[in-house]
C-alpha cells in the first residue's frame, strides 16, 4: 500500500478517485498523507472515547483511505513482490519458532498521525497468528517494530524522502524499501529508541543487516531474500519443491527396490522350474515311474535346495518313493 502516494489532478485517475460522499466535497491533497481525514486522535482524546467511539474513529479513517486505495496500487509486480516477503518471513519465524507478527497493508495508527499502510510490517512477541483489523498503537500498547516499503510505480521521493523522515517520526526502529523495478535495496535505522531521525544502514558483505529480524537482506535475482548466518532462507515455494523431489527420490529407491525384488523373484521361479523339470527329464529318460501325485509335488516345491538335491538324486534311485527319502 501507498500510503503517501502524489495524486495529480491532472492524472486520468483523478475522476476514479473523485470523493462520492458528502464528506469528501472538499478539494483533495496531493498526498494522501496530508489528508486531516486520515490524520488518528491524539493520545488525550482517544482515552476519553468509548470503545464504540473509538471503532467508529478507525472505520472512519478506513472508510476515506479506502476511496484512494484504487489510485494507490502498485500493479501485479508489486502484489507478487509484497506478499512473497510476508510469505517468507512468516514461515521462517514459524519454523524456526519465534513469536514474530508479520502484516501486509495493515492500516496502523499512531495517536495523532495519519493512518500508515506499510506494505509489509512486523512486530516482535507477537503472537503470529494474531489478526487485527487494524494496528492501534494506543490500544496495543506498542507500535510496530519495522516496515518494508515495496517500490514499483510510486514516486521515488516517497520512498526514500518522506517515509525515511515520517517513519522515523513515529519512531518505528527500521525501515527497508525495496524498488522491485530496479532492484535497489536501502535501509534505515534508530540509533536509539528515543531517535526521531534514521541512519542509513551500511550494507556489509553485500548485504544489509536487520537488528530487528535478525536476517540480513539482499536482492538476488531481483527478489528481496533474507538470509541467516549467510545461508538464503528458502521461500515456501521452494520448500514446496524440495520437499516434493525428497518424495520423488523415495518413491524412485522404492520403485528400483521393488523392481529389483521382482527380478529376483522372477529369477528364482526360473531356477525353481528348470530345477523341477530336470527331476522329472531324468526320471524319465532313467525309467524311473512317477506316479501323478509325485509329480505334482515335483512341479510344486518351492524350496531350490530341495528341488537340487532331488535333481542329484535321481541319477541314483529306481523307484519314484526313494527320490523323496
Amino acid at each position: 500500500m501507498r500510503p503517501f502516494a502524489t495524486l495529480d489532478a491532472a492524472s486520468p485517475l483523478a475522476p476514479i478517485v473523485a470523493p462520492v460522499s458528502t464528506l469528501s466535497q472538499r478539494p483533495r491533497p496531493l498526498r494522501v498523507w496530508d489528508d486531516p481525514r486520515l490524520r488518528a486522535p491524539d493520545e488525550e482524546a482517544w482515552l476519553r472515547m468509548t470503545p464504540h467511539e473509538r471503532e467508529a474513529a478507525a472505520e472512519a479513517i478506513e472508510a476515506v483511505l479506502d476511496e484512494y486505495r484504487e489510485a494507490m496500487t502498485e500493479g501485479t509486480r508489486h502484489v507478487k513482490r509484497r506478499m512473497g516477503i510476508a510469505l517468507d518471513l512468516d514461515a521462517h519465524f514459524r519454523r524456526t519458532g519465534h513469536q514474530v507478527y508479520i502484516g501486509s497493508e495493515l492500516a496502523v495508527l499512531y495517536p495523532g498521525e495519519p493512518v500508515i499502510v506499510p506494505d509489509v510490517l512486523a512486530v516482535i512477541d507477537c503472537d503470529p497468528d494474531y489478526e487485527p483489523e487494524r494496528w492501534v498503537v494506543l490500544d496495543e500498547k506498542r507500535g510496530i517494530d519495522l516496515v518494508i516499503e515495496v517500490r514499483n510505480l510510486g514516486r521515488k521521493h516517497k520512498d526514500l524522502v518522506e517515509n525515511v523522515r515520517d517513519y522515523a517520526r513515529v519512531r518505528i526502529p527500521e525501515y527497508f524499501s525495496y524498488d522491485c523495478r530496479s532492484g535497489a535495496l536501502r535501509g534505515w535505522r534508530l540509533a536509539d529508541p528515543k531517535a526521531q531521525s534514521y541512519a542509513p544502514i551500511v550494507p556489509q558483505g553485500g548485504y544489509l543487516r536487520s537488528r530487528v529480524l535478525g536476517l540480513d537482506l539482499a536482492v538476488v535475482h531481483n527478489r528481496l531474500r533474507f538470509f541467516s548466518n549467510e545461508s538464503m532462507i528458502p521461500s515456501e515455494s521452494e520448500l514446496v519443491t524440495r520437499l516434493q523431489s525428497l518424495v520423488d527420490e523415495r518413491q524412485v529407491e522404492r520403485d528400483d527396490a521393488a523392481r529389483q525384488r521382482d527380478d529376483a523373484l522372477d529369477r528364482m521361479a526360473r531356477v525353481q522350474a528348470t530345477l523341477a523339470r530336470s527331476v522329472l527329464e531324468t526320471c524319465r529318460l532313467r525309467g524311473v515311474a512317477l506316479d501323478d501325485g509325485q509329480r505334482a509335488r515335483i512341479a510344486a516345491e518351492a524350496d531350490v535346495t530341495t528341488l537340487a538335491a532331488w535333481a542329484g538324486r535321481a541319477f541314483d534311485v529306481t523307484r519314484g518313493d526313494e527320490l523323496f527319502a
